[in-house]
């Protein structure tokens, strides 16, 4: 395994700092640092330290990497191991940061600071006579107090070859006409980055209940719209005819 280091990438209002390779004394004193210096130079309020691609850690070198979690007004982890997370709770870190074990976790933690508000992830459903005939409508209707939250989805996706790629993401915005998705897990958006070209795949959507979005859905789409900024990847999915709920 590599030398211990991250990267960053955002989702919404909510910055996330991809944590990989082994970790040492003086590497995570290191990476500490560093993540420190970028919370403070560019005023990160909404935090998720992702250790899905970090070795183990020990518990010096956790207590020193919480440390960056002091300043922002909201942090989280994502993919701590089962160790790890009985290590914070049993140490009462619980209280203070997040300890999510799955997308759904993640969304609900943050809520409204994972949508994005951007205009250009938005899709206008033109087959519908009025707005609130459109299936983004009456999703958009359901979700709890009508808020701009993010929702946790299952993506069912079809290859080419008749390949069924399963993964799990999330829904940063949604409209009339479809929705976006963005990857929490790096090795997920590598299966969907695999299947290239992905224009076009049909793909089942599963939304799960949780707090955000209390009904169950299953809505069949198809892929339009491709984005990747450094490690994110996120695409735009139109709704198609045949969904039910």
């Amino acid at each position: 395994m590599s030398k211990f280091h991250y990267s960053t990438r955002e989702i919404g209002g909510v910055a996330v700092f991809d944590l990989k390779g082994e970790p040492t004394f003086e590497s995570v004193q290191e990476v500490t640092w560093k993540i420190q210096k970028s919370i403070r130079r560019h005023h990160f309020h909404q935090i998720i330290l992702n250790f899905k691609a970090a070795g183990p850690m020990d518990t010096i070198g956790l207590r020193r990497l919480l440390t960056v979690c002091i300043r922002p007004k909201h942090s989280a982890l994502y993919g701590a191991s089962p160790d790890m997370a009985h290590f914070l709770e049993e140490n009462c870190f619980s209280g203070k940061v997040d300890i999510c074990a799955d997308e759904k976790e993640v969304a609900e933690s943050f809520g409204p600071f994972l949508y994005d508000k951007d205009p250009d992830k938005r899709y206008l459903d033109k087959e519908a006579k009025t707005p609130k005939e459109s299936l983004g409508f009456q999703l958009d209707g359901r979700r709890n107090h009508r808020m701009h939250v993010a929702i946790p989805v299952e993506l069912r996706i079809k290859s080419d070859q008749n390949e069924i790629v399963i993964t799990k993401s999330i829904v940063t915005n949604i409209s009339q006409g479809g929705l976006f998705v963005e990857y929490l897990d790096l090795d997920a958006a590598a299966k969907i980055i695999a299947m290239e070209p992905i224009d076009n795949l049909p793909v089942d959507i599963h939304i799960f209940p949780s707090t955000n979005f209390p009904e169950e859905y299953h809505v069949a789409g198809k892929i339009r719209r491709k984005e990747i900024r450094k490690d994110q990847l996120g695409f735009g999915i139109e709704f198609q005819e045949n969904h039910q709920a």
